[in-house]
């Protein structure tokens, strides 16, 4: 049997099903009820998700995507928008999305190691609508599937570390909430938060099992919540968060910890902790500012700090380390050009176990957070639906970067470590033409002293609002 019959008997029959709808549906028009209110979907909100441009100088994991397409199931059967607008909210509002992603990861690394993948898959995310504006449901289906997996590459993330399927209800969550003021949401569900978050930069995001509590009061936001345990990215289980940090012994949650002021306009204050118990704690703050100088002339400046040491039973080892970065940003016309720099302590370097580094040099390969390392880095970014170039290619975005990082040494042994230099190529097609689809290419060359580490991936997305 071929890898692509296999492929087949393993896909779901409702992502087949998408597959089969999504041609028709991409050539006509949104049948949408424009009486019923778009949303956010409940899954997201209470939550802070990065957006790529606001980015300084870092390699976003998620792209900017384009509108997905809608309507589907309402364009399939006409009559079907005329009967939910009869229902209760619960059911009027209910979101139904599908996100389908094709992903090949390459990766040559020193003394000729590899990692390689292709995969298909993606997830089925499900969200009621309120119930007497006060509790609400959801769940996202998450899968990877092998289409090109050998044994003997392993590592790229995309699957499993045997280069097995991934399929798993990485959500499913309830909710209840009071205005704006109080979102209390409990079991699996995704968090962005600081030094938790999706890492969503291979086929399947993390998940959290977790409570928490998010919400707004005027210019303040809050989000509090206890973490029990982690899905990772290329994992069917859910773990302890004291496991994904490496400990060993009875598993152990995190306690979050955060709020963001915006006391003016364009200015974000933030603070953050996040403690491991029996591990260690991270603080994590920032303060970023906008400036508009006219329509075509924006200027962003940010600073971060992070304090890192171990707590409780100190499972990883005993350490304290901190970092700190900043970072600046001309946007001009679709050009964006920026500068940023960080600094580690020589105690240890910082960890993120529970998803991306958020400093501003976090590139496809390396984080430039390590013990003792002095690091700086620069980034250009054109959105050729821009106005400076005297040509539009809407939709398109081509992103350089590159960081180096100087005097990192072993923690442990003390012994010096070779500079670090990485370059990276973000192409992004966003094709006007057939709503929700996006193409990204990204790539990667890293020196550290020896070989060069040669990183290529292609990214393909096609998010479909059916309801």
């Amino acid at each position: 049997m071929r890898v692509g019959d296999r492929f087949l008997l393993r896909v779901p029959p409702l992502v087949l099903a998408m597959l089969a709808l999504a041609p028709s549906a991409a050539a006509g028009q949104s049948t949408a009820d424009p009486a019923r209110p778009a949303r956010a979907p409940v899954a997201e909100q209470g939550r802070g998700l990065e957006r790529a441009e606001d980015e300084i100088v870092r390699s976003p994991d998620a792209a900017p995507s384009p509108p997905p397409q809608t309507g589907l199931l309402e364009a399939a059967y006409p009559r079907l928008r005329e009967r939910m607008g009869t229902l209760p909210p619960f059911f009027r509002d209910t979101d139904l999305n599908v996100r389908l992603r094709t992903f090949y990861f390459n990766r040559q690394s020193e003394n000729d190691a590899a990692s390689e993948a292709w995969a298909f898959g993606g997830w089925i995310q499900y969200a009621s609508g309120w119930l007497f504006d006060t509790f609400s449901i959801g769940a996202t289906y998450y899968t990877s599937l092998p289409l090109y997996a050998p044994d003997s590459r392993p590592g790229s993330l995309l699957l499993t570390p045997g280069q097995d399927a991934i399929g798993v209800f990485g959500e499913a969550w309830a909710a209840l909430r009071y205005k704006e003021y109080a979102l209390l949401k409990g079991y699996r569900q995704k968090i962005d938060d600081g030094y938790v978050n999706p890492q969503d930069n291979r086929m399947v995001p993390n998940t959290f099992e977790a409570i928490t509590l998010s919400g707004q009061l005027d210019w303040l936001k809050y989000d509090l919540g206890y973490v029990w345990q982690i899905k990772p990215r290329d994992s069917n289980d859910f773990i302890s968060m004291s496991r994904q940090a490496g400990a060993s012994g009875d598993g152990q949650g995190l306690v979050l910890t955060s709020v963001t002021l915006t006391p003016i306009k364009d200015l974000s204050l933030y603070a953050g902790n996040f403690y491991g118990l029996d591990v260690f704690n991270t603080a994590f703050g920032k303060a970023e500012y906008a400036y508009t100088i006219n329509p075509d002339l924006k200027l962003q400046f940010g600073m971060q700090f992070t304090d890192q040491r171990s707590v409780g039973d100190e499972r990883v080892g005993d350490f304290a380390t901190w970092n700190a970065g900043a970072g600046m940003r001309v946007v001009w016309r679709g050009l964006s050009l920026g500068v940023a720099g960080h600094i580690t302590d020589d105690d240890a370097s910082i960890a993120s176990p529970w998803g991306t580094w958020p400093g501003y040099l976090s590139l496809m390969v390396t984080d430039f957070n390590r013990a003792n390392e002095k690091a700086f880095g620069a980034g250009l970014k054109y959105d050729f639906g821009g106005t400076l170039l005297p040509f539009k290619i809407a939709g398109l975005t081509v992103h350089l970067l590159y960081a180096q990082g100087n005097d990192r040494i072993d923690p442990i042994t003390r012994a010096d470590q070779p500079t670090t230099r990485e370059g990276n190529l973000d192409i992004t097609y966003n094709v006007p033409g057939v709503k929700g689809l996006s193409l990204r290419f990204r790539n990667a060359y890293v020196g550290r002293g020896g070989d060069v580490v040669k990183d290529f991936r292609i990214i393909l997305n096609y998010e479909l609002d059916l309801l």
